[in-house]
């Protein structure tokens, strides 16, 4: 799951700035990246459930490895943020019910992880689980969705301050 910024809408300033723009908006975008992070971290924490019908424990996904998963970095011509989560696509637009059930390792690991079982308790509830989820289904958490407008506004607030900061260095 990854969102890019690019400096496309930033073009009127190419006339005012010439190159000094690009290293501007570089700058920027950088920043709203990282800035982006504690964005996505927080909407991670108030995730919905993903099961279907809303019962049972937890809305929050995984703290330990999706919340820690979050990255920005630098890219050719912008910025970019990222889970590396193995799960984040899953995660942020579900499962449909129906589908075929997921790998019963990784759900045992998921089980040993989230429930706190032993290897063995895990391995012998996996299939359970994945069955549940393959006839269930999971919803979307639509975390990186969901969080689009705060990424957007702090970016546009990061362009506009280094923008600003290379105009007023003239």
């Amino acid at each position: 799951m990854i969102l890019r910024f690019t400096l496309t809408e930033w073009a009127k300033y190419q006339t005012q700035l010439g190159p000094r723009l690009f290293s501007a908006g570089k700058r920027g975008l950088v920043s709203a990246a990282a800035r982006s992070i504690p964005i996505l971290q927080g909407r991670t924490r108030t995730a919905p459930p993903a099961n279907p019908g809303g019962v049972g424990i937890g809305g929050a996904v995984d703290i330990g490895s999706f919340l820690g998963a979050w990255r920005s970095q630098l890219i050719e011509g912008g910025a970019e943020v990222r889970n590396d989560a193995p799960y984040s696509a899953v995660i942020e637009g579900g499962r449909r019910a129906g589908a075929a059930m997921p790998p019963r390792k990784v759900m045992a690991e998921w089980a040993q992880r989230r429930l706190g079982l032993s290897a063995a308790e895990a391995k012998r509830i996996a299939f359970v689980l994945a069955r549940a989820i393959a006839r269930r289904g999971l919803k979307p958490r639509k975390i990186l969705k969901d969080a689009i407008p705060a990424i957007r506004t702090a970016a546009r607030e990061e362009m506009d301050r280094e923008i600003q900061r290379e105009l007023s260095s003239k």
